[in-house]
């Protein structure tokens, strides 16, 4: 029987399981009232039939109840579930970068990065994985209009495959970028969970199960929220490294309700470069405005992140968000265990009935959890 099969018979079993005792007494009782003779046998009797048929009666009651309550109230059901599946999913988003560093922006095997000297990197990016444009403005990507074209989930990175003992080796391996890690802050996710926690519209439409998984979350969530905090400072090193492939633009100052603001764009690109390509023969020579002797490779660029880093000092340069930063190796078990813990929360969850399917109502998009 899988752990699917198992859970809802559990939490039946939880419900169920006193009154179940005293319809075992009864039966108990029964079976020694045969044995005897006489009025005595028969007042057991009478005794063992109520301890029987009463019990079984408000099981069957509550297991109707229950059903018939949640079918006519299947989409008051599915809203609460979901508002706290799109919470989970920022959470994950937030363990991928934790687990993945600048490596985030890409799918899985979408770069390469070049070691041009110990200290410098190249990252690049394949020409099937750019974003494209067709006549009509619609981007699409190379690589799903392949043939030989096979998304492998062996080969993909699973957040839910990590365990204690092997989050460590990848923890040991990541690297980010200053723009990730210089003003991480975790207090808007603890606040979403607490207030969620508060609505007793969303609470009273959580099984048990669920509660329970909210709550082992918000502890977890907390515990980490706190360890950044405190380990600030010290928690990601700056390195020598540099990775050539990342660009951040900072806009204009804007007026906003937190005050005035700037917006900070994350893009990848890559420079111009001098190729012989039969394929960028052909386009230049299908663009009359252009040099036909030209075989220039014009730059592309693609906006992987926007934010607001309102913590951020006001005169913070561009290679300061550029810089590889690493998690400090004296962290690494305690930082380890904590995203271990989260992800196992997240996990928990998708064997809910909730399940792993996130809709997003304000943008319209249906999301995997």
């Amino acid at each position: 029987m899988s752990n699917e099969m198992r859970k809802p018979l559990k939490r039946i079993l939880l419900k169920t399981w006193p009154k179940i005792i005293v319809a075992l007494v009864g039966v108990l009782i029964y079976l020694s009232a045969i044995r005897l003779s006489g009025d005595i046998e028969g007042l057991l009797v009478n005794i063992a039939a109520s301890l029987i048929s009463i019990p079984i009666i408000f099981i069957a009651y509550d297991l109707w109840n229950e059903k018939i309550h949640r079918a006519l109230n299947e989409n008051v059901y599915r809203y609460a579930e979901n508002e706290i599946s799109q919470v989970m999913l920022e959470i994950r988003r937030y363990m991928e970068m934790f687990l993945k560093g600048f490596c985030v922006y890409f799918d899985d095997d979408d770069i390469v990065l070049e070691e041009s000297d110990p200290n410098n990197f190249i990252l690049k990016m394949k020409d099937t994985s750019k974003i494209l444009y067709d006549e009509d403005k619609d981007p699409y990507q190379l690589k799903y209009q392949l043939e030989d074209y096979d998304e492998d989930e062996d080969d993909r990175f699973d957040i839910y495959g990590l365990e204690k003992d092997t989050v460590v080796p990848v923890i040991e391996e990541v690297q980010y970028l200053g723009y990730q890690v210089v003003d991480i802050d975790l207090e808007d996710i603890v606040e979403s969970l607490n207030e969620l926690l508060k609505n007793s519209f969303i609470m009273e439409r959580m099984d048990d199960e669920e509660v329970s998984v909210i709550i082992h979350l918000l502890e977890a969530f907390k515990m980490l929220q706190t360890f950044v905090e405190g380990h600030r400072d010290d928690l990601f090193l700056r390195t020598d490294l540099k990775v050539k492939g990342f660009v951040c633009k900072v806009s204009e100052p804007k007026e906003s309700p937190i005050g005035t603001v700037k917006l900070y764009s994350l893009y990848y690109r890559e420079e111009a470069d001098v190729k012989e390509q039969a394929r960028v023969k052909q386009t230049k020579k299908s663009m009359q405005t252009k040099s036909k002797e030209s075989t220039r490779e014009p730059s592309y660029e693609q906006l992987l992140d926007e934010k607001i880093l309102p913590n951020v000092k006001e005169n913070v340069k561009e290679n300061e968000l550029l810089s590889v930063y690493v998690v400090n190796p004296d962290y690494y078990i305690i930082f380890g265990d904590l995203i271990t813990e989260i992800i196992e929360c997240i996990r928990d969850w998708r064997k809910t009935r909730a399940g792993a399917v996130v809709t997003d109502y304000e943008s319209g998009r249906i999301g995997y959890l």
